[in-house]
């Protein structure tokens, strides 16, 4: 069994991850970064209204977090009732469910703003020199990224192959939740919903979050015996 020695390795991995974006936040790359799609004659970012951006960040992006907690529920459904498999597709599930909406928790205590809403940047605020709101109503609302959340929740798929054994699943879900969460963050960076250091946040505390949890979860398979 390789679980223990990966989940050790992953939750070290997106440590550094949050580390990162701590030391990136507020940064000349940070900031660089975002200024290169703004648009300082029409003073917006010019990618926040194109259609189907637009589109994808308001609503489409919703349906792989959620959609997919609806699918790998109906997986876990069909899985050995009571084996190590189902209980990790049911992890799976829930993990992808509830991943966006803890996110969405956090983006509403800590203060860093949105970059439309800089001075800087067309907007009226200036950058907070304090990292948790003062209170709800002044949250920031962008750190970590709900939006990237949404593409790294697929790193369900990486924590399901650690703990049933499959090495090719386990690989496939780190590249595709890796790439799917850079992917959504992305998008938002060039809308200037988001800075780098807010799209890499939200790795981490995904990351961490699913180390936690399937290791809590495996832990509990190897106590009650659970068949593979």
């Amino acid at each position: 069994m390789f679980f223990r020695p990966y989940i050790v390795a992953s939750a070290v991995l997106f440590t550094v991850l949050g580390i990162v974006a701590a030391v990136t936040m507020g940064s000349a790359t940070d900031l660089s970064l975002s200024a290169y799609f703004y648009d300082s004659q029409v003073q917006d970012f010019s990618w926040r209204l194109q259609p189907f951006v637009d589109l994808f960040g308001r609503r489409l992006v919703w349906f792989v977090p959620f959609g997919g907690a609806v699918i790998w529920t109906m997986v876990a459904w069909r899985q050995p009732k009571g084996s190590c498999r189902q209980l990790a597709w049911a992890g799976a599930a829930f993990f992808m469910g509830s991943g966006p909406l803890l996110v969405g928790v956090l983006k509403h205590l800590t203060a860093m703003p949105r970059p439309f809403n800089l001075a800087m940047f067309g907007g009226t605020e200036s950058m907070p020199d304090y990292f948790w709101a003062h209170s709800w109503a002044q949250a920031g609302n962008a750190l970590p990224s709900a939006h990237a959340a949404s593409g790294f929740v697929l790193l369900s798929l990486f924590f399901v192959g650690l703990m049933i054994g499959c090495r090719k699943l386990a690989v496939g879900g780190f590249v595709l939740g890796i790439s799917a969460g850079l992917l959504f963050g992305f998008l938002r960076i060039m809308q200037g919903y988001h800075f780098i250091s807010q799209v890499l946040a939200s790795g981490a505390v995904l990351g961490l979050y699913g180390c936690a949890l399937f290791y809590i979860l495996w832990s509990w398979a190897r106590r009650k015996q659970l068949p593979a």
